[in-house]
């Protein structure tokens, strides 16, 4: 049984993080961070699928095909995303001189960025913010939480989760995400961490399997990002190798609360969702349907409202193009159904509904009666906050 830990990337040993204000945010808030192994590591990522990925995905995603790193550097602030041969270069830069503070080869840092695109790196403050974290990096929970804080945005708070394994290795993560939150592989950036001894490959398809049942099925706005990324190292410092489904078990466990964190924490959300659909004829099927729920601006302004008004959620869902037998459909919002295969359950269940909308946790599980698999989307609702927010963002 795996066993919490209230850390992140510093759990795992052989690990030490940073972050540091270095000026890029107009804040003056933790802006950089930085992670460096001890020891070289097996590298694994995933990233977005976005045609207009910016100059950090691609500066790592080629680095990282190479199945090693010792560290990642990582800015908040400024996305380098559609910036030209000058993003390409400043990621490059950026990603050299964390290598050389950091004493490894340049071709083993990785690079991120998140922030609004379109703006070129302030590199002289980006240098500058790289040395300073190169001298503040240790292991501490201090350490720890200033990393997973120098890489929000949107975000209202850190998210880290860690597991610890009973044969004494362990795996952490942070990540960072509130808007821009429909992964494909928002803006999402996500870090992972061991000290278990795993070979690329393996590492590779336990991040491939975790990435796609924890940051695949979220969404906020339904709006990808230029920047997503998830990263994960494995340094082997504990000498201890898990069987690969040991290891794709405790990678699912931290993707998953960092994941739901990230929904937890959607920019002006007031509710985390859960849509559940069933009886789809495959999983995929059931995904696309609860997707299709999700992203859809009328249930969740419903939701916000807490107004149970089954028949968006009907309409999303048979727009989705999954399978569905009208006849057979049943709907359920806040704990209580309200479409009985195919059948309205009246005003006394929809004011009933619209009592346990008012969760700050709510559900909306579905039967398409149309055969026999299961999917789940976790979403939020839609708030004027969240227009308030992306009217005037400005990192």
């Amino acid at each position: 049984m795996l066993t919490d830990l209230d850390q992140g990337v510093c759990a795992a040993a052989g690990f030490r993080a940073a972050g540091v204000a270095a000026g890029i945010k107009r804040s003056g808030g933790l802006d950089l961070a930085l992670v460096v192994s001890d020891l070289p590591a097996a590298a694994a990522g995933t990233f977005t699928t976005h045609r207009a990925a910016a100059a950090p995905v691609i500066v790592s995603r080629e680095r990282v095909a190479a199945g090693s790193a010792r560290g990642i550097v990582v800015n908040s602030g400024s996305a380098n995303a559609m910036t030209g041969p000058r993003g390409r270069q400043d990621a490059e830069t950026m990603a050299a001189e964390a290598a050389a503070q950091a004493g490894v080869d340049p071709a083993e840092m990785l690079v991120c960025s998140t922030g609004k695109i379109g703006s070129h790196l302030p590199m002289d403050r980006v240098s500058k913010g790289i040395a300073a974290a190169a001298g503040a990096l240790g292991s501490g929970g201090t350490n720890d939480e200033d990393a997973a804080r120098a890489i929000l945005t949107t975000d209202t708070r850190p998210k880290r989760a860690a597991v610890s394994h009973p044969d004494g290795w362990r795996l952490g993560g942070m990540a960072k995400g509130a808007g821009m939150i429909a992964p494909d592989m928002a803006t999402m950036l996500a870090f992972l961490t061991t000290d278990a001894v795993v070979a690329p490959d393996v590492l590779r398809a336990a991040v491939c399997r975790a990435v796609d049942r924890s940051f695949n099925l979220i969404t906020v706005d339904g709006e990808p990002s230029t920047n997503d990324a998830v990263l994960a190292l494995a340094n082997g410092r504990s000498g201890l190798r898990p069987s690969p489904g040991d290891l794709a078990g405790a990678l699912e466990v931290v993707c998953g609360r960092l994941a739901e964190a990230i929904v937890a924490d959607g920019e002006g959300a007031t509710k985390l969702v859960r849509v559940r659909v069933g009886g789809a004829r495959s999983v995929e099927e059931a995904r696309r349907a609860a997707r299709s729920v999700a992203d859809s601006p009328l249930v969740k302004c419903a939701l916000y409202g807490e107004d149970a008004n089954w028949g968006r959620v009907a309409a999303a869902l048979a727009k989705s193009g999954a399978a569905l037998d009208l006849d057979a459909l049943s709907i359920a919002m806040g704990g209580v159904t309200l479409l009985d295969r195919g059948e309205a359950a009246g005003d006394e269940a929809a004011a009933e509904a619209h009592r346990g909308l008012g969760a700050r946790e709510v559900e909306i599980a579905c039967d398409l009666g149309a055969g026999g698999a299961e999917g789940e989307i976790l979403t939020t609702d839609l708030s004027p906050g969240y227009v308030a927010i992306n009217a005037e963002y400005e990192p």
